[in-house]
């Protein structure tokens, strides 16, 4: 049974983050609903000070994303920058595993390995507004609850979109308005692309000739991109180009 519409105004009464996260709990728990996670700007794939998060997912888990290097291939994460929409995890995965694109199989295999932690079915929320990036609410369980979260998916986008609105209270304030050090850094088309094709595992050769450029400008592309961000290599470089809102991933 679903909790009354009502509980959702009273989210906005909760005095602290963590009275928001309990209240949360309260309301998913009935649903089967085993983890949920509330991200701006994804960070928990980002190590920037501007972060913030609430809920999460199993830490084992984590480590494993992070370690593949998930981010790179994660429909969930370029749907919710680039969509309004809620999306299935389930319409994120081809739906024949015969299919043999290499970049769909990596993202069955991910899906997969989310399962073996717990997070076998889900639904994602992207979140949009004033004084922010962008960022998600997902909500995650067992497999077998597949079916019941399709037909929860739009009670889950409003507690979604309230929790977003109740969250923001405790959203530290440079979300909002953002200072000169804290703005986003300037790429140009150049290096957005090379970060893109870096996103897609393509080399510095490989990039060269998709752009027509030599390896060595690529490289140098790439090199810019990196310093801008302020990381070192090009993973590091597509991860926080990514997670800051600058490309959509492969």
């Amino acid at each position: 049974m679903l909790p009354p519409l009502q509980a959702f105004a009273e989210l906005q009464e909760c005095p602290s983050a963590d009275a928001l996260s309990r209240a949360v709990d309260r309301l998913t728990a009935p649903l089967g609903v085993s983890h949920w996670l509330y991200a701006l700007d994804l960070p928990l794939v980002d190590d920037r000070q501007r972060q913030f998060t609430l809920g999460g997912y199993p830490q084992p888990w984590v480590e494993r994303y992070l370690e593949q290097d998930y981010l790179r291939i994660d429909p969930i994460v370029s749907h919710c920058h680039d969509h309004a929409i809620p999306l299935r995890w389930s319409d994120a995965v081809p739906a024949d595993p015969r299919v043999i694109d290499p970049h769909m199989q990596a993202v069955r295999r991910m899906f997969g390995e989310a399962g073996e932690f717990g997070l076998g079915a889900g639904v994602s929320v992207p979140l949009h507004g004033p004084g922010i990036h962008w960022g998600l609410m997902s909500f995650a369980g067992e497999s077998r609850l597949n079916p019941e979260l399709t037909r929860q998916l739009p009670y889950l986008h409003m507690l979604a979109h309230y929790v977003h609105e109740s969250a923001r209270r405790f959203i530290p304030s440079m979300f909002a308005s953002p200072d000169p050090a804290t703005r986003l850094p300037h790429l140009t088309g150049r290096e957005r692309e090379c970060l893109f094709w870096a996103s897609a595992g393509k080399t510095s050769w490989e990039i060269g000739q998709l752009l027509g450029i030599s390896e060595r400008t690529s490289v140098f592309h790439l090199q810019n991109a990196a310093r801008k961000l302020g990381v070192s290599g090009r993973q590091a470089a597509v991860a926080r180009a990514v997670t800051m809102g600058l490309i959509t991933s492969y």
